[in-house]
C-alpha cells in the first residue's frame, strides 16, 4: 500500500449530484445517469493507475479505449467505508472512493484486497487507509514477497486485505526478482539505489510501476546488503 493524494472531485460528479439535488432519491451509488466511467478514470489518475489496497498495476483510461472498452476493463470503484453502513451520502463521496483490482467486467478469483475487504468497516476495527499520510510506513516487505506490518494497525489491515495471499505473495516476488535481476544479471548497489528512486517516480504516462513500494524496499536492501559487502573486502584487503 503507498499512501494516495485524493484530487478534485471529478466535474462530471460535481454535475450528476447538482442535476440530481432536487430528486435525492436519485443521489445514491450507480444511480441512473452516475458518472462511473469519469469516476474512475479520476481515481486511476490520483492512484498512479495502481490499485489503492494491493498496488497492482490498473490498466490506463487510453489502454482499455484502445481495446474499444471503458473503464470497466482497468478496476472497480472501491468505497473505503462500506456502503452496508447504508449512511446518506457517503456512498457518492468522492473522498470514500479508490480504484482497485479486479477490474468491474472481470471473472477473475480474487481472494485478496477489496474482495477480501468486502463490508468490513474501517471504524469499528484497526485498518490502514490508503488515504492515511504516509500509509507505506506501517508496512515491511521483503524481497520475497511478503508484507509484515510494521504497526499494529499494519498488522491488522494485513489480515483483512489478505496482502499475504500466495498469489499476491508469488506476483510481487517475482516483480521484484526481475527488477533486481534484470536480464538474469544482479544490480550493483549503486543502480539498486537508482532503482528504488525510479519506482517512486511516476512515468510520461502517470504510471508508477507495479508493487514500486516493495521493489524500491528490497532495492535498497540490497545495496545496503552490497555495500556492506563491498567493505568488508576492502577492509580484508588493506591487512597486512
Amino acid at each position: 500500500m503507498r499512501s494516495i493524494v485524493k484530487g478534485a472531485e471529478p466535474r462530471a460528479l460535481i454535475q450528476w449530484k447538482a442535476e440530481n439535488a432536487q430528486t435525492p432519491e436519485n443521489l445514491v451509488y450507480g444511480g441512473g445517469g452516475f458518472p462511473a466511467d469519469a469516476v474512475r478514470a479520476a481515481l486511476l489518475a490520483e492512484q498512479f493507475h495502481l490499485c489503492a489496497y494491493t498496488m497492482k498495476r490498473l490498466k490506463t483510461r487510453a489502454e482499455c479505449q484502445a481495446q474499444g472498452r471503458d473503464t470497466t476493463e482497468s478496476c472497480h470503484i472501491e468505497h473505503l467505508l462500506p456502503q452496508a453502513r447504508k449512511v446518506p451520502g457517503e456512498d457518492i463521496d468522492y473522498r470514500n472512493m479508490v480504484a482497485c483490482y479486479p477490474p468491474s467486467r472481470s471473472r477473475i478469483a480474487c481472494e485478496f484486497g477489496a474482495q477480501a475487504k468486502g463490508d468490513f468497516d474501517p471504524t469499528a476495527g484497526a485498518f490502514v487507509s490508503p488515504l492515511s499520510p504516509k500509509a507505506e510506513r506501517h508496512f515491511e516487505f521483503d524481497a520475497r514477497g511478503g508484507i509484515t506490518g510494521r504497526t499494529p494497525e499494519g498488522s491488522a489491515t494485513i489480515q483483512v486485505l489478505k496482502l499475504n495471499h500466495p498469489a499476491l505473495v508469488n506476483d510481487r516476488a517475482a516483480v521484484i526478482r526481475g527488477a533486481l535481476h534484470p536480464k538474469g544479471k544482479p544490480l550493483s548497489a549503486a543502480a539498486a539505489r537508482r532503482l528504488a528512486t525510479v519506482m517512486t517516480q511516476p512515468n510520461r504516462y502517470g504510471c508508477l510501476p507495479a508493487y514500486c513500494v516493495a521493489v524500491a524496499t528490497a532495492a535498497l536492501a540490497w545495496a545496503e546488503r552490497a555495500e556492506r559487502r563491498a567493505a568488508r573486502r576492502r577492509k580484508q584487503g588493506d591487512k597486512p
